[in-house]
């Protein structure tokens, strides 16, 4: 009884086996190895069944005896050919993670350039934002200290306020520029409002901006790619485009948010490799690639620049 209890049951879990199996054809990409494995599974489920037919064929057992032992055979042959083929999956597996240590290297690679980038840019501003502002004072006061001159110290010390209220105004831009905290007080669409504003004050460009976000408030890192990434392409086209006219989009539709950027400037070369270096190109979307999103370049010559951009928010 339990002999048989033991054969039915072996039967079962081979069936499931063989379903499992089948199952995941399209999984494996309809793999050699896994088809021949699976079809070794079935061979098995009907050598299980074989092993009941002598009690219910007692005049088969001979024949059934001999079917067995053939595909015991066959079954021995497909599994060494499966496990032949199966290196390619190992194989496939081992590129998979060369290329995934690849991209990390990118990726911290990416994220050490444009950290020093920031580094200079911030140590730029502060050269020639404050150095120039503080000489201005340092020169002022030491005429002060020279002079004997009622009047003549008067107006030094108001060209000493201008000077020192200049140098707060640049401190408070450098802090934006660094940390923007209407970023984080007030979210995205503001902003990109405020640093909008700013860039405007060009007379030489314009600059469109529509969203579909307002209020809206998102996870922080994606607020801060998107930021950056509006910023750095509105920069790329004072520097590079020699544009008039810049148009933003910022979409938000169920958990992604879009970015559409268009300038009417000169455009540029894709396939020159300088183009990427000077724009920062691969920082940006090393950025939003750290995000769950994407970049692309629509349009680079004809009519000037569109790209588009995705953040999972």
């Amino acid at each position: 009884m339990l002999q048989i209890i033991l054969l039915y049951s072996s039967l079962f879990l081979q069936v499931l086996a063989a379903i499992i199996a089948i199952s995941l054809f399209k999984q494996t990409k309809f793999n050699v190895s896994w088809i021949l494995i699976s079809i070794g599974f079935l061979i098995m489920t009907i050598s299980r069944l074989l092993d009941l037919s002598p009690r219910l064929f007692p005049e088969f057992q001979d024949t059934t005896n001999i079917f067995k032992c053939w595909l015991a055979f066959i079954t021995s042959v497909v599994f060494l050919f499966g496990v032949f083929y199966i290196r390619k999956i190992f194989q496939f597996l081992k590129r998979v993670d060369e290329i995934r240590k690849e991209n990390e290297k990118r990726v911290v690679s990416a994220v050490l350039r444009t950290e020093e980038k920031e580094r200079q840019r911030f140590a730029k501003e502060l050269h020639d934002g404050i150095g120039p502002l503080l000489s201005v004072v340092k020169m002022l006061l030491s005429a002060m200290d020279n002079s004997k001159s009622e009047d003549n110290n008067l107006k030094i010390k108001t060209n000493i306020n201008q000077a020192v209220d200049e140098a707060i105004v640049s401190v408070r831009n450098i802090s934006a520029n660094i940390s923007p905290h209407i970023l984080n007080d007030f979210g995205l669409h503001y902003a990109v409002d405020a640093f909008i504003k700013r860039m405007s004050l060009n007379d030489n460009l314009s600059i469109d901006f529509e969203s579909n976000i307002k209020d809206k408030r998102f996870n922080y890192d994606s607020e801060v790619v998107m930021y950056r990434v509006i910023s750095e392409l509105i920069n790329n086209t004072l520097r590079h485009a020699k544009a008039t006219k810049i148009s933003i989009n910022l979409n938000l539709d169920e958990d992604l948010l879009y970015l559409d950027y268009y300038d009417n400037g000169i455009g540029f070369d894709m396939s020159s490799k300088s183009f990427k270096k000077g724009m920062g190109l691969d920082n940006i979307r090393y950025r939003l690639q750290s995000a769950h999103g994407d970049f692309k370049i629509i349009n680079a010559q004809e009519g000037g620049m569109n790209a588009r951009a995705f953040v999972k928010v």
